[in-house]
């Protein structure tokens, strides 16, 4: 299947690690002169990449939040105690820190004077950071934006309104399309492990990502929300797996993939697949079983959600996803086309009525597993959109976290959006409807962190997990 990646090992040592001193990237690390635009940028994609794959529980527990997976012998990630590994602070901190890497390049691209390629490199870089500033309001709610990225004139940055934030943020996005569709230079070119310099890549990241931006806003602005999603929609968004939006991982060294290195080079067994998710596939035979999970005695059996589980006596996660050149995906075809049926049962104009996207998305998904053909007419005759029971947030939202498996935050939006499934409570911590701000921002910028709070929920103190963010009305 031919996707849209580059393999990481096109630019090979030149590389970066995100926890390296960057300071080694210069011809004098005691006297840096010049930042290599092109080794930040990459960086800073494989750190965002990295951090969104990961399945670390010091750094990412968005596969907890929907409950596909769950824990073997410490389960605290499971039973949602974000702060004792300080995984709210890291994720924060390694975001950011990807925005501080690309604005180290964006400063070395301005003073290019090849005014074509200084516009290509912006482009790849502004695309980025757009999706990071995103998605850390998806996560977090109102943030430092404006004042972020100036530490030196800002130490202790002011946090932004997530909505003013977030129409900021299309208008970049609608900037650099308007500057890429007479821009034919190649970037960071092989540099790039994401968009491989191409502008038809970046295109499609930015169309669908205000795709995702535009539907969040359903709830809270339906008029703004229609005019972006069909904007984008209009403009291309990812279509078909050869499409789909990722990078691919090193088969040796410090760049294989995240899910390798804790799963398999770890030499560590803390996760199987839940029960609250293995549990739904076995209900409806899904032929992708057998693409997401190990058979134990014949069956598919997921551990149970929140409690220890012995590694042993329970399915596993499938060989596939633990191979170390590995893919990884900021967006897939899957996942567009189940936000297209969204946006056709909400009265947009994108393309076709919500039956089709979401045949389509299915199909997306199974043909990405290589699920044989018989196996699809099977499974969609069965799982006839019109036929099937629920609401249409029901229908959608289910089917798009199946084929959102491995890709926690993912099915986390649709799970807040749709608000699809009731997820158990495992114990005494509400599910995650956001991650609390850093304990670090509580020492460092807690005039500002406590301001945040109490124009979101009205207390400081209602800076909790289960305080929703702003879109996030139902």
């Amino acid at each position: 299947m031919k996707k849209i990646i580059m393999g990481i090992s096109a630019v090979g040592l030149l590389l970066i690690s995100c926890g390296r001193d960057i300071t080694s990237l210069n011809d004098d690390p005691k006297n840096p002169s010049e930042v290599n635009t092109d080794f930040m940028f990459t960086s800073a994609s494989v750190g965002l990449v990295t951090q969104m794959t990961t399945p670390s529980v010091n750094l990412n527990n968005f596969r907890f939040f929907t409950q596909q997976w769950t824990e073997t012998q410490y389960i605290d990630e499971a039973v949602y105690n974000l702060v004792k590994r300080s995984v709210p602070d890291s994720n924060w901190n390694n975001m950011y820190s990807q925005m501080t890497k690309l604005e180290m390049a964006r400063n070395t691209a301005n003073s290019l004077s090849d005014t074509s390629l200084k516009a290509s490199k912006i482009a790849a870089i502004e695309a980025l950071e757009i999706y990071i500033f995103s998605t850390l309001v998806d996560t977090y709610g109102n943030i430092p934006y404006s004042q972020s990225l100036q530490v030196d004139k800002y130490p202790t940055p002011a946090y932004d309104d997530s909505k003013t934030i977030y129409i900021d943020l299309i208008k970049r996005a609608d900037a650099v399309l308007a500057t890429l569709d007479s821009n034919t230079s190649k970037g960071f070119g092989t540099y790039d492990p994401i968009f491989g310099g191409s502008s038809e890549k970046i295109k499609l990241f930015l169309n669908t990502l205000k795709l995702r931006m535009g539907l969040n806003l359903a709830d809270v602005d339906n008029a703004l929300a229609k005019t972006i999603v069909e904007s984008a929609y209009a403009k291309g968004v990812v279509l078909a797996n050869s499409q789909n939006l990722g990078l691919k991982f090193t088969s040796s060294g410090q760049f294989t993939s995240p899910v390798y290195q804790e799963m398999v080079t770890s030499g560590r067994n803390d996760f199987v697949p839940a029960n609250t998710f293995v549990d739904v596939l076995n209900a409806s035979s899904d032929p992708r079983r057998a693409k997401y999970f190990t058979l134990k005695d014949g069956a598919y059996v997921g551990g149970l959600y929140g409690k220890q589980n012995v590694f042993a006596e329970f399915s596993h996660v499938q060989d596939s996803f633990l191979v170390a050149d590995s893919m990884a995906y900021l967006f897939d075809a899957a996942e567009t086309r189940f936000m297209l049926a969204e946006a056709a049962e909400r009265g947009y104009n994108v393309g076709g009525v919500a039956a089709t996207h979401f045949t389509a998305g299915i199909k997306a998904s199974m043909d990405f597993w290589g699920v044989t053909q018989a196996d699809q007419t099977t499974y969609l005759a069965a799982n006839n959109y019109a036929a099937l029971p629920g609401t249409w947030k029901q229908k959608i939202g289910n089917e798009a976290w199946i084929a959102a498996y491995n890709r926690g935050f993912e099915a986390w939006e649709f799970s807040r959006r749709l608000d699809f499934r009731t997820f158990i409570k495992p114990g005494s911590r509400a599910v995650p409807v956001r991650m609390p701000y850093p304990v670090n921002e509580t020492s460092v910028n807690n005039i500002n962190r406590s301001q945040a709070a109490v124009a979101q929920w009205g207390a400081a103190t209602q800076d909790v997990q289960a305080s929703k963010i702003f879109w996030d009305k139902n």
